[in-house]
């Protein structure tokens, strides 16, 4: 199992943003020193439900202060941006990051965003499809044109550089619909989910990204499961259990996001008429102790699970309590998961 670090600096209050992000550097910095082997960066738009809105400069300033850890969006909303030009500066950051770079894309959840950019949110699916053909192509064919619905290139294009990793960057896929699914077969990508979904639910959904992979002729190629969750280890139960008003800001904040109760650039959160009671929160995700982190991660790995995307970041969290975190999972929980022989 291979651990990554998500960032998205969320809830970022009155602090300096620039503080909020050299804090966001630190911890992939000692991530890296801990064993971590990736790092996702969030795409948001427009509040402070996550403020990333450039991931790949954000992801280039974090590979520039490291040196083995992978660094990737988490993903580029593809209907969001102009993909011969995503193509381009993906390129680029790959080139010159000697190849460290995952190409996380995505279809986005939030219209609110997509509005903004007058993004069609019906055709969403169209448009991000035509674009993940574009970005493709661009990184493979030369002199191509592409006449598409939502997506054009009208004349012979080629992109440079192309980049270092080839034929391109790892794809990573942000979404479990069936035609998500079918993507993850055809084209051979690595699906991102969600812890939330629990072990059972996991293993299902391997089961049918695997009969994806077999239906496109992919059955001999390692199929990677990114499990994404928000995570926090302490030593004591008493000491997880502080975190408690930061998850419940993140367990509330997607419904107000979607609910567009944004003003001026700060969501407005408020409980939910749904609210789980604490233990089912902490259950939820990836919370506890060593111990008890350790087990679900196995019961993770049971499932097929073969990466954790782990969001270490809150509404309030401060960075030292983050920074201790991070410790103890890379000098107790990572060793639970090394490779039999070196146990």
């Amino acid at each position: 199992m291979q651990f990554g670090l998500f960032l998205e600096w969320p809830n970022a209050g009155t602090r300096p943003w620039r503080v909020a992000f050299e804090e966001g550097v630190a911890q992939a910095q000692l991530a890296e020193t801990l064993g971590f082997d990736f790092c996702l960066i969030a795409e948001h738009h427009f509040s402070d439900y996550s403020v990333a809105p450039a991931p790949l400069l954000e992801a280039l300033a974090i590979l520039n202060a490291t040196r083995t850890l992978r660094v990737g969006t988490g993903v580029a909303v593809l209907p969001e941006w102009q993909p011969l030009r995503l193509a381009e500066e993906m390129a680029v950051v790959d080139q010159l990051s000697g190849g460290r770079l995952i190409a996380g894309v995505g279809r986005g959840f939030v219209p609110f965003e997509q509005e903004r950019f007058a993004v069609d949110v019906a055709a969403g699916r169209a448009h991000f499809e035509e674009a993940l053909d574009v970005l493709l192509r661009a990184w493979t064919a030369e002199d191509f044109t592409y006449d598409g619905r939502l997506v054009s290139v009208p004349r012979p294009t080629t992109v440079l550089p192309r980049p270092l990793q080839a034929p391109h960057p790892p794809l990573w896929l942000a979404g479990a619909s069936a035609e998500s699914i079918e993507l993850v077969g055809r084209l051979g990508m690595t699906p991102i989910t969600s812890v939330a979904l629990g072990p059972e639910r996991l293993a299902q959904q391997r089961e049918a990204y695997a009969a994806a992979r077999a239906r496109h002729g992919r059955a001999h190629e390692p199929l990677h499961v990114v499990a994404q969750g928000h995570a926090f280890v302490g030593e004591t139960d008493d000491e997880v259990r502080a975190i408690l008003p930061e998850a419940r800001w993140q367990r509330r904040a997607v419904p107000a996001l979607l609910a567009e109760r944004v003003a001026r650039g700060v969501l407005e959160v408020d409980p939910l008429p749904d609210e789980p009671d604490d233990d089912t929160l902490l259950r939820s995700q990836l919370f506890g102790t060593p111990a008890q982190l350790i087990e679900r991660l196995r019961a993770l790995e049971d499932a097929g699970v073969t990466h954790v995307s782990m969001l270490t970041t809150f509404g309030g969290l401060e960075h030292e309590r983050v920074m201790r975190s991070l410790q103890l999972m890379g000098d107790v929980v990572i060793p639970a998961f090394a490779p039999q022989a070196a146990r």
